[in-house]
């Protein structure tokens, strides 16, 4: 039987409910159900996920949009963010709503504001390719969406490491890093739901 999860304090262990806001729905986190197999329940506030590369851990989940009705597939990923060494929980959260595609990040302390935000994205260890993600309609995370968000994504596959360097201003860089893994089967409930065969070429990803 699915049990509603909150995703706060269950999956997340972020003490600020703000911080699961959809794009379209900022007053109210999405309600979500654990798909049979899922996460467990026992995440606490001072969690901290593994980042070993092999044991990345994608929380499948449904999620429903309490502006519009609308529901989908959901799936969340558990990083670490460090700022001047000090390490903090984070999340990457992509939603699938009506064949629309959106992924946020966030994490204890990023208040991104409300402009877009220059992110560096690296992968395995690779180099950081510049990019901009805007923040969402709360202001308490950053996001991609539509083709950029699915050409973000598809980047993930394959890979075993994913790095973002928020570059805020008059502030140091804010590192998150997620363990990916396993990113294509964990997320093809979404790909079938958003059509992303249909989407852009890689090289846009968060661009």
């Amino acid at each position: 039987m699915r049990r509603i999860i909150d995703l706060a304090l269950a999956l997340m262990g972020l003490a600020t409910v703000g911080a699961l806001h959809t794009a379209d729905a900022p007053a109210k986190s999405p309600e979500l159900h654990a798909y049979p197999g899922g996460a467990s329940d026992k995440a606490g506030p001072t969690y901290l996920p593994s980042l070993d590369p092999g044991r990345a851990t994608w929380l499948p989940v449904e999620a429903r949009n309490h502006v519009t009705g609308a529901s989908g597939p959901a799936a969340v990923l558990l990083g670490v963010a460090q700022e001047k060494g000090r390490p903090r929980q984070a999340s990457l959260r992509i939603l699938c709503f009506d064949g629309a595609t959106t992924v946020h990040t966030d994490a204890e302390g990023l208040h991104p504001g409300p402009w877009a935000v220059s992110v560096k994205v690296s992968l395995d260890g690779g180099r950081f390719v510049d990019g901009f993600w805007q923040p969402s309609a709360g202001g308490s995370s950053l996001e991609l969406s539509g083709n950029r968000a699915i050409a973000f994504l598809a980047n993930l596959y394959g890979k075993a490491e994913l790095r973002l360097a928020v570059v805020r201003p008059l502030s140091v860089p804010f590192l998150i890093t997620f363990a990916v893994s396993g990113a294509e089967p964990s997320l093809r409930p979404l790909a079938e739901r958003c059509q992303w065969s249909a989407g852009p070429a890689l090289s846009e990803a968060g661009r």
